[in-house]
């Protein structure tokens, strides 16, 4: 979309509803789109604007897992699981895009 500036872009790992989805992270919004289908392609796309952010939570998983989940409180609730690493610097991002609105 005109204006939008891409901040973070994850392309494995991240689960959303136990399904593997790609998140792109702009300046506002949240997306994530996953491409199903072998026959009859088609698309899941969940959508959240960064202004209607109201919460974050981020918490790691011990152990071996390596894993970690960030709860996104909006318009829609959206729990994502994935790599320690993706996930945290996808906090970060969020943090600051939810300081800024």
């Amino acid at each position: 979309m005109p204006g939008e500036q891409i901040k973070f872009v994850c392309k494995y790992g991240i689960e959303y509803a136990n399904k593997k989805y790609d998140l792109f992270i702009t300046n506002k919004r949240i997306l994530l789109h996953k491409k199903r289908g072998i026959f009859n392609k088609c698309e899941d796309v969940i959508c959240e604007k960064v202004e209607r952010l109201e919460g974050l939570e981020y918490k790691e998983k011990g152990g071996l897992s390596n894993l970690a989940k960030i709860s996104i409180k909006g318009g829609i609730k959206i729990d994502i699981k994935g790599p320690i690493k993706e996930v945290k610097n996808m906090f970060q991002i969020l943090e600051c895009l939810k300081n800024v609105k």
